[in-house]
């Protein structure tokens, strides 16, 4: 049968004109590309490293803006928890530890940049507290049942009673003297015990002020920070101090108690430890996987070459690629996010295989006994075009990514591009410079031919083609196997499953949970209203709802300001109550005043301050509205709670399940059962906000998005091939393995049981672009054939196909070997693509060339 025969490319007059182009101005090229390696060094030394997830959503996304604005509006940032760990018999080595440790944090003239309050014990919190100017609208927002009691404890006689009772207590032992100097009448009871405030269903005992769990193993020293975890670099130097002092209260108690490192084990967790730890293991990894992926390319290259001098003529521009796209990211982003980080190992493994073709290719020629020019000119008009081909479907395949509204996948989208157009010109331009300056200085010296392995490619391919029958009987068999297994495979939305295993802070976090019966990070559930009236209607549903998963067990606790706070009708009521029973003509202070003197208490100025305080809200006259009370001394405790501006009413609740967050089927149940209670009308809003919130943004964007850039990276595949090879039967021919390969790929994942992750779910784009490269390069070698025999026309082409798959696998090896899982689950992903791409293309696609006898070639 006579042969179709291809048009020649123009593309490869070109590159034939691109060679003698770069032979002729070699030195220029050198200078001008060195220069530029320079410039965007420069630039790349100033990039960022941003290790949280929020960096991974757009700007204008509505879950971040709620996140934004409610930890602008109410402060909201997570607490910062000391833990120790010890057993039941050094219990008190644990309370006198976690005294000295508070010390330590609150003598530092830096603890108020770093840290609101550190307390270890709650008599000590409430020594430091300042509510006295709340008890002047005690009254008014006390509930209807508790205003007898509080008008009785006022009168001149409950107010002697009181102050007895506090001196029996006293004398007896059974009471805090705290307490006592704080609330010296026991209004704040009337409100709600703040023993059952602190502990809700949790599982701790506090008979000695300490939260320490019930099995006396534990104890819980807490902390506000002044920033957000989000603050990364405030994160790392909060960290960091608490360290220190750790240290040194270790240090200062085993000069007093003698040795305790074997007796306390201590450790913290919280938003901003975990965030701190991730911060150093990313960027660790990043450093690492560089450096490992970098080294072990060119290890294999030169092993595979025997050329030690091939790590300058390969190592140089594949350094230089890397150089130009951190530069030309910091001129676009500014940083790095957690899918960018590890762009540098894809780059690495990709742009090693263009250099691979090339060079292999040129060697060959000059082993033939070409000269440089010539033997250049064929390795980059007939391999390199495949290269070039090659490298633009894996571009576009990466461009394919960044077209929907999850900017961290926008911006890995760009860059990982932009590498590989780098690689494309690094290895176009770069590499025959430097292999022409090599030749100018060695063109005496006498020639010979290094042998290069084969990998022994050629024996698989006979041996496949001849039995190609059953060869691709088990193909099929297992592709649909595979390609059941692969239909069954799940998202993980566990931030768990992507962070380093290693991380001490949330190993600590599940034990806590464990131990006192409940999480300690919470949700955070807003309502918005256009008028204080609906704010406390939507409050009621709220509460009603939250009140009822309590008595279930759902959750341990919630913390809300509205539950102590009255509508502006019900503090009329409480006014006109007091002013009925005469209560507000009580000479308060006075009688106050003497029964101290005649108990023989001492009157302060906290004694001053709270009564004078209790006696103004009992002479108060009007209610106070939520604008109002937010703007006098109470906004400290009630900001936290509320803000209202521009005639929008906002509250929040923090809600802290029974279970830990990471659970996400209950967590999700348990959000989507109290968001379904609430009956929101016109002008109001109900939503729950948090960084778990924004990992369920992230999920539902990757799941929207993973389907639409695979089908996305495959249409510009189709396009570039079909304008490449201009022959339907071609582009089917180059497809083939390649969707072959992917099915293969997920499969496997799912029978190792590794589910598709934040990070992960990229490696399916990745092998769509990197691994249509094997299969253009062989066809393209099948139509520059000189012989009819498949394997030998093949064997050739494999070699280094085999080699660039080991490359990229070598690259990929780095992610693998990273701490942080959610790299690791990502390079094992990407491993077993390119593998499965490799044996698709040296096995199937021989099978399919034998079986179906196409007929094409390119003039020559």
């Amino acid at each position: 049968m006579k042969k179709d025969i291809l048009t020649k490319h123009l593309s490869m007059q070109v590159l034939k004109g691109l060679a003698r182009f770069i032979y002729r101005f070699y030195w220029l090229i050198l200078i001008v590309f060195t220069a530029i390696t320079v410039v965007l060094g420069s630039f790349a030394l100033r990039l960022q490293q941003e290790t949280t997830l929020k960096d991974l959503l757009p700007d204008h996304n509505e879950v971040v803006r709620h996140f934004e604005d409610t930890v602008r509006d109410f402060n909201m940032i997570d607490r910062v928890v000391m833990v120790v760990q010890f057993e039941p018999e050094d219990l008190e080595y644990a309370q006198i530890f976690a005294d000295i440790m508070v010390d330590e944090v609150r003598a530092d003239p830096q603890f108020s940049e770093y840290l609101k309050y550190f307390n270890g014990n709650i008599f000590d919190q409430i020594e430091q507290t300042d509510y006295y100017e709340y008890l002047q609208y005690l009254i008014r927002f006390l509930p209807p049942d508790k205003l007898e009691q509080m008008a009785a404890r006022l009168t001149s006689e409950g107010i002697r009673q009181r102050v007895q009772q506090n001196y029996r207590d006293l004398e007896s032992g059974i009471a805090s003297k705290t307490l006592i100097e704080k609330d010296p009448l026991s209004l704040l009871d009337l409100t709600a015990s703040y023993r059952d405030q602190i502990t809700g269903n949790y599982r701790l005992d506090l008979s000695d002020g300490y939260l320490v769990s019930k099995d006396h193993r534990m104890l819980l020293v807490l902390g506000k920070p002044t920033l957000a975890p989000e603050e990364v670099e405030f994160s790392v130097r909060l960290t960091d101090f608490l360290n220190q002092k750790i240290a040194a209260a270790l240090t200062a108690m085993s000069e007093e108690e003698g040795p305790v490192d074997d007796i306390l084990k201590v450790g913290l967790t919280g938003a901003h430890p975990i965030t701190a730890h991730e911060n150093q293991t990313i960027k660790g990894d990043v450093v690492s996987m560089f450096v490992t992926s970098f080294g072990m390319v060119l290890l294999l290259f030169i092993i595979a070459y025997h050329r030690p001098l091939a790590l300058v003529y390969v190592g140089i521009p594949l350094l230089a690629a890397e150089t130009w796209t951190l530069g030309l990211g910091y001129l676009l982003f500014g940083r790095l996010n957690l899918l960018t980080a590890t762009f540098s190992a894809v780059i690495v493994g990709l742009g090693i295989d263009y250099a691979i073709h090339i060079f292999s290719r040129y060697l060959d020629e000059k082993a033939s006994g070409k000269e440089s020019l010539q033997a250049m000119e064929i390795a980059l008009s007939e391999t390199g075009l495949g290269t070039l081909i090659g490298g633009c479907t894996t571009a576009l395949a990466f461009l394919a990514m960044g077209f929907n509204n999850f900017r961290g996948l926008t911006e890995f989208a760009i860059i990982a591009a932009l590498g590989i157009l780098m690689c494309l010109l690094q290895m176009f331009v770069f590499l025959p410079s430097m292999l022409f300056l090599r030749e100018r200085f060695r063109h005496r010296a006498p020639a010979f031919t290094r042998p290069q392995r084969d990998f022994k490619v050629e024996k698989l391919i006979v041996a496949c083609i001849r039995r190609r029958k059953e060869v691709l009987g088990m193909i099929i068999i297992g592709t649909l196997w595979l390609g059941y297994e692969a239909l069954q495979l799940e998202f993980n939305a566990d931030l768990r499953s992507v962070r380093a295993q290693s991380n001490p802070s949330i190993n600590l976090q599940s034990l806590i949970t464990s131990k006192v019966g409940g999480s300690l990070r919470s949700l955070t559930f807003v309502i918005e209203a256009d008028s204080e009236h609906k704010l406390y209607q939507l409050h009621d549903q709220l509460t009603h709802k939250l009140d009822d998963m309590i008595q279930q067990g759902e959750l341990v606790r919630y913390d809300t300001a509205l539950s102590f706070l009255q509508r502006p009708e019900d503090q009329q009521s409480n006014i006109e109550y007091i002013r009925h029973l005469g209560l507000d003509a009580e000479p308060i202070t006075e009688t106050f005043e003497q029964a101290l003197a005649e108990q023989g208490f001492r009157l302060t100025d906290d004694n001053r301050d709270y009564i004078s305080y209790v006696e103004a809200g009992v002479r108060a006259l009007d209610p106070i509205p939520l604008e109002k009370l937010l703007e006098s001394g109470s906004a400290s405790v009630v900001g936290q709670f509320l803000h209202v501006k521009e005639g929008r009413y906002k509250a929040i609740a923090h809600v802290y399940p029974a279970k830990g967050l990471w659970i996400k089927a209950e967590t999700k149940a348990l959000v989507s059962s109290v968001l379904n209670c609430m009956e929101i009308e016109s002008g109001e809003a109900f939503y729950v906000t948090g960084i778990q919130t924004i990992a369920d943004e992230i999920k539902t964007l990757i799941q929207s998005s993973f389907k639409a850039t695979s089908a996305l990276a495959i249409f510009f595949v189709c396009v570039i091939l079909s304008l490449h090879f201009r022959r339907i039967s071609l582009v089917a021919l180059t497809l083939v393995p390649l969707s072959v390969s992917v099915i293969w790929m997920l499969g496997t994942m799912r029978l190792m049981g590794i589910s598709i992750n934040i990070l992960n779910f990229v490696a399916t784009p990745i092998i769509i672009g990197i691994g249509i490269d094997d299969g253009v390069h062989i066809v393209e070698k099948y139509l520059h054939r000189k012989s009819e025999d498949i394997g030998v026309v093949i064997a050739s082409c494999a070699k280094a196909v085999t080699l660039t798959s080991l490359t990229t696998i070598f690259g990929f090896s780095s992610l693998f070997l990273a701490e942080y899982s959610g790299f690791r689950s990502l390079g094992i992903s990407a491993i077993l693509g390119v593998f499965f791409c490799w044996l698709a293309s040296v096995v199937l696609l021989p099978i399919l060339m034998e079986t179906f006898k196409l007929k094409f070639s390119r003039l020559e």
